[in-house]
């Protein structure tokens, strides 16, 4: 359900903004008059005086157009005013409170969390699908050191799919392209890393966009 006061926030949004630019337009001027004389967040001294700067700024045309509305003391604003007005502490509260800023998002952790979803999210090598999530790693790590020392031997391994016997040289090619694959992934989060720095990546959905590792591999003795 909206709230009344709602309806006011966009307003005092953009008069805030051109404040804090000194610009002056006559539709701002009408909306710090009208907020001035509604009293809106009990700070009428200040929309007025707002008001009134900005009118002061105006052209010919448009300061004769807000002057014929105004009153005797609205007008007097118009004609005595000097430096834009300071805003109240208790307005910049309130507007505090309506959309806090969002939480910087750490570029650095979110390549760093894209870097481990590519690296464990296996990889297809000859079409046969295998796993990467770090427990897989450890298991190929130890298959392969051991047909290393066993090059005779073949061994059951399974796949995404299920279970295959690989023989020595299989398995060694497994092992080559799922190391290439991992560091494949580190290499490109490095790169990530240095064009934060150097600020040609400022988005996560630039991060999001770099050619990461696809997760396709070639191991011919496979």
């Amino acid at each position: 359900m909206y709230r009344i006061d709602s309806m006011y926030e966009p307003m005092v949004e953009a008069l805030l903004a051109a404040r804090s630019e000194s610009k002056a337009d006559r539709w701002m001027a009408c909306a710090a008059f009208w907020l001035g004389r509604q009293q809106i967040y009990n700070v009428p001294d200040f929309w007025l005086a707002l008001a009134a700067k900005i009118t002061s700024g105006l052209d010919a045309a448009d300061k004769e157009a807000i002057l014929d509305q105004l009153n005797n003391k609205e007008a007097g604003l118009v004609g005595s005013t000097e430096d834009w007005p300071e805003t109240p502490s208790s307005l910049l509260a309130v507007v505090a409170g309506w959309s806090p800023e969002p939480a910087p998002v750490d570029l650095y952790a979110y390549a760093a969390s894209k870097r481990y979803a590519v690296e464990t999210g296996g990889i297809v090598i000859n079409g046969m699908s295998v796993m990467t999530d770090r427990g897989s790693q450890s298991l190929i790590t130890g298959a392969y050191n051991y047909v290393q020392a066993n090059p005779e031997v073949t061994v059951k391994f399974k796949t995404a799919a299920g279970f295959v016997e690989l023989t020595a040289a299989q398995m060694t090619a497994i092992a080559n392209a799922v190391g290439a694959h991992v560091q494949a992934a580190f290499a490109a989060e490095g790169e990530v890393n240095s064009r934060i720095v150097a600020g040609t990546i400022t988005t996560t959905a630039e991060i999001d966009a770099f050619a990461w590792p696809s997760g396709d591999a070639m191991a011919s003795t496979v």
